[in-house]
C-alpha cells in the first residue's frame, strides 16, 4: 500500500511472493527473515536484510520523496501519532489475527488467548481503541495525507469486516475509524486497489473451502447436548464451580460419595478427547488445573480423574467431560 501511494516500480522495488523463495521456511526465505514470517526486505543498495513490517515502512517511507507522510520528521507530532497507531496495530492485532483464519494453529495458539474465542474478543476490543488515536479531521487516520498507520491496519480491518461475521460477530469500530474505512475502500484510488486485492484474495480463500475446517466459521457444534443446556441453565444443576472457561457439577448418578463433572462451557467441536486440536491446548490444560482445585474444595485428599472417550469406555454425552471421583477406596484397575 505504501509502494502504492509512493507510485513505486517494480524496478525500484520487486514484489516477490515467498512461494518463489520455496515457501516461508525455506532455506532462502529464512536467510531474509530468520523467524520465517512475512515481510522481508532484501536492500540491493544497501546491502542489508530487513525482517520486521514497521522498521520496512519506515525505511521505504524516507527512501522515496513522492507520496504521503510516511517519514515524518523524529518528535514531530505527525511521527507520534502515525508511530502510535502503527504499534497499535502490531502490537495490539497482528498477533492475534490469526484467529480470524487459522484453522488449527500450532503451539499456543492464539498468544496469551486460551481459546479462539478469547482472541476475538480481544481483537474486536482492540479495533474499538483504534478511535482513540485516530485523527477526528481525518480524511487519513493521521490527518491530510496517508501515513504507515493508515497501511498498517486498513487491510487488517478489510480482514475483520470480512471474516468476522463468519464467526456470528460484528465487525464495529467507533465513527471516526468507519468513516476513515469507508472513504478508504470508496473514494481514494489506492485504498479501492488494496481492497480489491485483499477482498478478493478472501473471496478465493471462500471458494476453495478455507472456512469449512475452522471451527465457529464454517465448522460448528452439532445440536446442543445435555451438557450445553446445563451451561445455558435451560437444565438445573448443583454447581460447585465456575469460571469464564468451564463448569463443574455434581453429577446426578454419583459412582462414589464424591462425583463432579468438569466441562468446558464452550464445546468448540470436542465432543471427545479424540477430537482435540492445537486450538484445544488451552482449554485442556485449564481442566486439568482446575480439576485439582475443584478436588480440594470438595475436601478430597485421594481422588481419581477420569475421562471415558467414546460409547464402549462409557462415555454417554457427547460434550467432553472430566470425572472427578472420590471420598471412598478406589479399586485398580478400574472395570
Amino acid at each position: 500500500m505504501l509502494l502504492y501511494y509512493k507510485d513505486v516500480t517494480p524496478d525500484d522495488v520487486a514484489i516477490v511472493s515467498p512461494m518463489d523463495l520455496g515457501g516461508l521456511r525455506s532455506d532462502e526465505y529464512l536467510a531474509v527473515n530468520p523467524q520465517g514470517k512475512m515481510p522481508a526486505l532484501a536492500c540491493r543498495d544497501e546491502d542489508e536484510l530487513v525482517p520486521e513490517s514497521d522498521t520496512i515502512a519506515r525505511f521505504l517511507g524516507g527512501k522515496f520523496d513522492s507520496g504521503g507522510a510516511f517519514a515524518p520528521p523524529a518528535g514531530s507530532t505527525l511521527a507520534l501519532k502515525a508511530d502510535r497507531l502503527a504499534r497499535h496495530h502490531d502490537i495490539y492485532l497482528a498477533p492475534i489475527q490469526g484467529c480470524l483464519y487459522k484453522a488449527s494453529p500450532a503451539g499456543q495458539a492464539y498468544g496469551a488467548f486460551p481459546t479462539r474465542a478469547a482472541a476475538l474478543d480481544e481483537f474486536q476490543a482492540q479495533l474499538q481503541l483504534i478511535e482513540r488515536y485516530a485523527d477526528a479531521g481525518g480524511p487519513y487516520l493521521c490527518g491530510p495525507e496517508p501515513s504507515q498507520a493508515d497501511c498498517a491496519l486498513f487491510p487488517t480491518l478489510i480482514f475483520a469486516a470480512d471474516m468476522l461475521p463468519k464467526f456470528g460477530r460484528e465487525f464495529t469500530v467507533g465513527p471516526i475509524t468507519k468513516k476513515w474505512f469507508e472513504m478508504l475502500k470508496t473514494s481514494d484510488p489506492i485504498g479501492r486497489r488494496i481492497y480489491e486485492e485483499v477482498h478478493g484474495a478472501l473471496e478465493g480463500w471462500a471458494a476453495k473451502g478455507r472456512w469449512d475446517t475452522i471451527h465457529g466459521a464454517g465448522l460448528r457444534d452439532a445440536e446442543a447436548t445435555l451438557f450445553d443446556k446445563i451451561v445455558s441453565g435451560d437444565i438445573p444443576s448443583e454447581k460447585v464451580y465456575e469460571d469464564d472457561l468451564c463448569l463443574a457439577f455434581k453429577d446426578v448418578a454419583p459412582c462414589a460419595p464424591v462425583h463432579i463433572l468438569l466441562i468446558p462451557k464452550h464445546r468448540n467441536d470436542l465432543s471427545q478427547l479424540r477430537k482435540a486440536q492445537p486450538e484445544h491446548v488451552g482449554v485442556l490444560g485449564h481442566l486439568m488445573a482446575k480439576a485439582g482445585a475443584v478436588a480440594e474444595a470438595a475436601g478430597l485428599d485421594d481422588y481419581r480423574v477420569v475421562v471415558n472417550d467414546g460409547e464402549g469406555a462409557g462415555q454417554t454425552v457427547f460434550h467432553l467431560h472430566v470425572h472427578i471421583i472420590g471420598g471412598r477406596e478406589l479399586s485398580w484397575p478400574p472395570g
